[in-house]
């Protein structure tokens, strides 16, 4: 990633979420662009936001970062992507608002995409513990060197550990016979190895960990907030499947019941 841009729209939530981009930003050697889309001129939002921009400006300085900041009127997903174009972005951020914004950001902005929500914007902390979800032992990462990338800057940046939850269809009965088809643990854990392998390539180590359940929403949460991880980080195969996913309970019970940070990463589309 060599520039990140960073939606803002003058909430809390939003400039809490802009932490994330100014600490990837740095991790990455990146510029950064903060970008507020108003709907007209009216003076309390623009003055609020122009307020959060000049705070994000500051810390971003402080980091020595380059960033700057833009200020445009007009749809905020028109602009961004847009903005996107014209500006060579490689990574575009923006804070988890209502599902059909999030559907519109994923569709249209062409290139990667990673999405923020920040459980409590007064006391984010640096997260020490990134927990990863893996759906059937298959990392959803859709590419999966720049999911590796992703995650290994920002554990390189918090010195944090990556755990990867592989989740599971539950036992019903202590010597259940394995259905046709249906993959061993032995399979399952091989399937981990190409995350593994590329985290290793970048020098991250990685923790394991089992959740068995039919519905794999409440088997995340639950183990993060067991073993109280910092971060929740979900990755998805490019914008079609992303889609269908963000239909389905799983995200929408993340997105509503994470007792954590949570990100939610698509690769460029193809």
């Amino acid at each position: 990633m060599q520039k990140i841009l960073m939606s803002v729209d003058g909430s809390f939530a939003a400039e809490a979420g802009a932490r994330y981009a100014l600490a990837l930003a740095k991790a990455c050697d990146a510029e950064l662009d903060l970008l507020f889309v108003a709907a007209d001129q009216s003076a309390g939002p623009m003055r609020r936001a122009e307020e959060s921009l000049l705070r994000l400006l500051r810390q971003a300085h402080a980091l020595g970062l380059k960033a700057r900041s833009i200020t445009e009127i007009g749809d905020p997903v028109r602009v961004m992507r847009d903005c996107v174009s014209r500006e060579a972005i490689t990574l575009a951020m923006a804070s988890v608002t209502g599902p059909e914004t999030a559907r519109r950001l994923l569709r249209e902005i062409p290139c990667a995409m990673l999405l923020v929500r920040v459980v409590h914007p007064g006391r984010m902390a640096s997260p020490h513990e990134i927990l990863v979800p893996v759906y059937g032992g298959e990392f959803e990462g859709g590419s999966l060197e720049s999911a590796a990338d992703l995650l290994a800057s920002l554990g390189a940046y918090w010195h944090a550990r990556v755990v990867l939850l592989q989740l599971r269809q539950p036992l019903t009965r202590l010597f259940e016979r394995r259905r046709f088809g249906e993959e061993t643990p032995e399979q399952a854990e091989r399937k981990l190895i190409p995350i593994v392998t590329a985290l290793s390539r970048r020098g991250m180590a990685t923790g394991t960990r089992v959740s068995r359940g039919r519905r794999h929403g409440p088997g995340i949460t639950a183990e993060a907030a067991a073993r109280r991880h910092d971060l929740i980080f979900v990755g998805t195969k490019g914008p079609k499947r992303f889609l269908q996913w963000l239909r389905t309970e799983t995200v929408d019970h993340l997105v509503r019941k994470s007792p954590c940070d949570l990100m939610l990463f698509r690769p460029a589309a193809a």
